[in-house]
């Protein structure tokens, strides 16, 4: 699986591979055991290293050799639907919130006139065996909701209008 990571402002494509792991396209040796809560042995190349790794509000707060780390770890499908949720935010007007694939939609959790804040779910959307809950990116009110239980969708359909919040 691919993950994209981001470490104080830099970053990077990491794959897993069964030997290790691609970083940015390159092979690497490498190896993780977790010793205890929040505690890792990392071998990389060769190297041994402890790493203390605990959650933190935007992902991971990472300590190695006495350096800490703000890092943030997103796999592909993440990134896929943050991306197309964020494709309208900063533009003028309603927000559309649309199908990041296509799918069946198994609930509809907003309506017409709702007021909703940033992170609350508007639509579930079940895809390849999995179900999705996609949510607010920003406060507003719900315009409109196309889409019903049942209905089946397509890549980049429109499922939700939402007016974003005026200050």
């Amino acid at each position: 699986m691919k993950y994209h990571v981001e470490v104080d402002g830099g970053s990077f494509e990491v794959e897993r591979l069964a030997s290790g792991l691609r970083l940015n396209g390159a092979e690497r040796e490498a190896g993780v055991e977790w010793l205890a809560e929040g505690e890792v042995h990392l071998t990389l190349d060769g190297a041994n290293h402890r790493v203390l790794a605990r959650r933190s509000p935007g992902g991971w707060r990472v300590t190695v050799r006495g350096r800490t780390f703000d890092v943030t770890v997103e796999d592909e499908r993440t990134r896929t639907l943050r991306a197309l949720a964020d494709r309208s935010a900063g533009e003028p007007g309603p927000r559309e919130l649309r199908a990041p694939m296509p799918g069946l939609i198994t609930r509809v959790l907003a309506e017409a006139g709702q007021r909703v804040d940033a992170g609350d779910g508007l639509v579930v959307i079940e895809a390849m065996k999995m179900e999705n809950e996609l949510r607010a990116r920003e406060s507003g009110t719900v315009a409109g909701v196309a889409v019903r239980p049942g209905d089946v969708v397509d890549r980049d359909q429109v499922l939700v209008t939402l007016e974003a919040k005026t200050s």
